[in-house]
């Protein structure tokens, strides 16, 4: 038999798979899209194509997985109304990511855990603030390659990608910013927006900026890019290679201008090289803010998953009594 590795609190156990997290005796999983009969799904971006029998999911994230052609059987939570299935007594909070994007608080008999596989903590105008509870074990995703890299100013970013655009446009050129589809791509209409440029989006963000809309994010007059029609716009496409975008996708002639939400490039197939303007809008927290996190929430227990979870650990050793990486089959990534 395969052995997985396994976080454990007082007797409270969660294993990592090669399908999301598991915790133990229980019919409860953790972001799995195959495993299992019930699984948390933390948001749309973790969410390929769901086949588990129910999801616990908020509204706002299976609106989300509709716009795209996924629907999942979803039992429906709001954030911050505690419920319970069985012995399990749970409370979703908000990540402050994406809309609709949760963590897990957990209870039991045997413990109170807190499933963060993603947090941004700066407020973001078109979706609910980051929250955090106090909680024995703590599991948090590292989703940014350095724990000691200080990511780029979120506002000074967006200051330097709208004079960016401004620019192309005093030259009679239409931008074309490549982007992640859900998350990113609706605080980037909103900015361009906001600032009254006129803001063409790829159909696909047309349907998920509609999701947001309908959620309360006024996100401006956009409208959906037409090849024939459209002229002196931004546009706001999805990066290529992106859940389901070709990576060879024709895309509208134009400078580029590539946002990425982590420190790692996200480089365009050759044909698109022509990358006038690169930006990091964070989609996630780094190394500062994750260990102000960790000292909000106070664990005594860490575990740490993900393509950087050995260097994380290695790095915050110290900050509280246990902290572990988490592995599928209890093999570490290799980087």
């Amino acid at each position: 038999m395969t052995r997985k590795a396994v976080a454990k609190s007082e007797s409270l156990l969660v294993k990592q798979t090669s399908d999301g997290l598991h915790l133990a005796n229980s019919i409860l999983w953790l972001d799995a899209q195959d495993s299992g009969d019930l699984s948390f799904l933390s948001s749309a971006t973790v969410a390929h194509q769901p086949r588990v029998p129910q999801v616990i999911a908020t509204e706002e994230t299976v609106k989300i997985l509709e716009a795209l052609r996924k629907k999942p059987q979803a039992l429906v939570c709001q954030y911050n109304r505690p419920f319970s299935i069985g012995r399990l007594r749970m409370e979703l909070l908000p990540s402050g990511c994406v809309l609709g994007g949760a963590s897990l608080y957990l209870e039991t008999d045997k413990g109170r855990l807190l499933y963060a596989p993603q947090l941004q903590p700066h407020r973001v105008s078109t979706v609910r603030q980051m929250q955090l509870k106090r909680a024995y074990t703590l599991i948090l995703g590292a989703s940014q390659p350095d724990p000691n890299y200080v990511l780029p100013n979120r506002k000074k970013e967006k200051e330097r990608l709208l004079e960016a655009a401004l620019a192309c446009l005093a030259r009679g050129q239409d931008p074309l910013v490549l982007c992640d589809q859900v998350a990113t791509a609706q605080e980037l209409t909103k900015l361009f927006c906001d600032t009254g440029l006129a803001v063409a989006v790829h159909e696909t963000i047309f349907k998920l900026n509609n999701v947001y809309e309908a959620y309360g994010s006024k996100l401006g007059p956009y409208s959906r890019y037409n090849r024939r029609h459209t002229r002196q716009k931004v546009m706001i496409f999805p990066l290529p290679g992106r859940r389901g975008w070709p990576l060879r996708a024709v895309l509208p002639q134009g400078p580029l201008l590539v946002v990425d939400g982590t420190a790692e490039e996200s480089l365009p197939p050759s044909p698109y090289s022509d990358v006038v303007g690169r930006f990091v809008i964070a989609s996630s927290c780094d190394g500062t803010e994750i260990r102000e996190i960790i000292t909000a929430v106070s664990p005594r227990e860490l575990y740490v998953f993900g393509p950087y979870a050995k260097r994380y650990v290695d790095e915050l050793q110290g900050i509280c009594p246990v902290i572990r990486p988490l592995f599928p089959n209890d093999q570490p990534t290799l980087f």
